[in-house]
C-alpha cells in the first residue's frame, strides 16, 4: 500500500511538472514558426532608359532687320528692282500665277467641290458705283475676291485656308512643314516674323499681309489680307 501510495505521490508531481512545462513548450514552438512582422517587398529593377528623343529648340524666324537695310538701300530705285517686284507680285497675289485673273483662275486651282456666293457692296470712291464682292467657300475655307465695276478686274482682298485643297505659288499649304514654309519665303524680299505658333510675312508698305498659323510644327491655317483701294 506504501509503494502503490508512493507510485501514486510521484506520479501526481510529474504529472504537475508536465502541465507546468507544457505552455512553455507551446509558445517557444510557435515562436519558431512566426513569420517576421516587416513585410515582404519585391526587388525593383533597374529603370528602362527613356529612349524619346530630345526637342531642339528653336529661335523664332525674324529678318526684319535685313529685310529693312535691303530696301533702304535701293531706296527710290526699289520699283526697277526685280527681287522688289518678285516680292510684290507674291505678295498681291499669293495664290494665282497669271497676272490678270478672272475667276475662272481662282476656281479652277481649288482642288475640291467650291460653292461660289456674290454680294454687292458700294464703292469707297464713288458711291454711284456699285462693285461685288465673290466668297469662295469650300472646306470651311473661304477666299473673298473684290470686283470694282470700273476696272473689272478680281482683287484678292481676303483669305482664311484651313485645308490643303487651295496652295499658295511654290506649293505652300496646309500640313508643310515650319522648316519648309521657311525655306520657299527666304525667297521673296519680304518681312517674315516669327511669334509663338504664327508666322507673318508683309511687304515694304505693309499694307498686304499673310499668317501662317502653325501646330505641331506644321502650318495648319493660312489668312490673308490685302489692299483694296
Amino acid at each position: 500500500m506504501q509503494n502503490s501510495s508512493f507510485i501514486s505521490e510521484t506520479g501526481m508531481r510529474r504529472l504537475i511538472v508536465l502541465l507546468f512545462l507544457l505552455p512553455l513548450w507551446a509558445y517557444g514552438g510557435c515562436q519558431e514558426k512566426q513569420e517576421p512582422d516587416t513585410p515582404q517587398v519585391a526587388a525593383v529593377g533597374a529603370r528602362p532608359k527613356s529612349t524619346g528623343t530630345k526637342r531642339v529648340y528653336q529661335p523664332n524666324y525674324n529678318n526684319t532687320a535685313s529685310i529693312k537695310a535691303f530696301y533702304q538701300r535701293v531706296e527710290m530705285l526699289s520699283e526697277e528692282h526685280p527681287e522688289v517686284t518678285k516680292a510684290s507680285a507674291f505678295i498681291n497675289n499669293p495664290f494665282l500665277p497669271v497676272a490678270e485673273p478672272v475667276l475662272k483662275h481662282y476656281t479652277e486651282q481649288v482642288r475640291t467641290a467650291c460653292k461660289i456666293v456674290k454680294d454687292t457692296v458700294t464703292n469707297l470712291h464713288n458711291a454711284r458705283y456699285i462693285d461685288t464682292l465673290v466668297m469662295l467657300n469650300f472646306d470651311s475655307s473661304t477666299v473673298e475676291l473684290y470686283y470694282p465695276i470700273y476696272t473689272k478686274r478680281f482683287l484678292l482682298s481676303y483669305a482664311d485656308i484651313k485645308s490643303p485643297n487651295l496652295a499658295l505659288k511654290n506649293g505652300i499649304k496646309v500640313g508643310m512643314s515650319r522648316q519648309d514654309l521657311l525655306e520657299k519665303l527666304q525667297g521673296y524680299k519680304l518681312f517674315i516674323k516669327e511669334q509663338k505658333n504664327v508666322i507673318e510675312v508683309c511687304d515694304w508698305e505693309r499694307n498686304s499681309w499673310l499668317r501662317f498659323n502653325l501646330s505641331k510644327g506644321k502650318i495648319s491655317g493660312i489668312q490673308y489680307e490685302g489692299y483694296i483701294d
